[in-house]
């Protein structure tokens, strides 16, 4: 191995296989994929025979949205400014219908 492809490579460690077939990330290379429970990690097998491994970070409807801008008209879409004014009027519905069925 090269002394510059050494200095390249990062060692995070090991994991052990459990019995069925689990491993514990390390939490080094955790941080430095930058994943976090309900990503995904893919392992892909190179035609050398290495094994890549790839995160997949899943992500919230929200953070599309926000990645993802769309315009209303000429004016706009605050998007917090909409996700809020949707969850407040959700809460007054549920309330309301809790008040009719209790018998306010």
């Amino acid at each position: 191995m090269t002394s510059a492809r050494r200095k390249a490579e990062q060692d995070f460690g090991e994991a052990t296989v459990t019995s069925k077939g689990q491993i514990t990330v390390p939490n080094a290379l955790r941080q430095a994929l930058g994943v976090a429970a309900g990503d995904r990690l893919r392992f892909v097998r190179g035609t050398d025979g290495t094994i890549r491994l790839e995160a997949r970070k899943r992500r919230r409807i929200v953070d599309f949205a926000r990645a993802n801008a769309f315009r209303a008209g000429e004016a706009g879409v605050d998007l917090d400014k909409a996700i809020d004014e949707a969850i407040t009027l959700a809460m007054e519905e549920r309330d309301r219908r809790s008040r009719q069925r209790d018998g306010e």
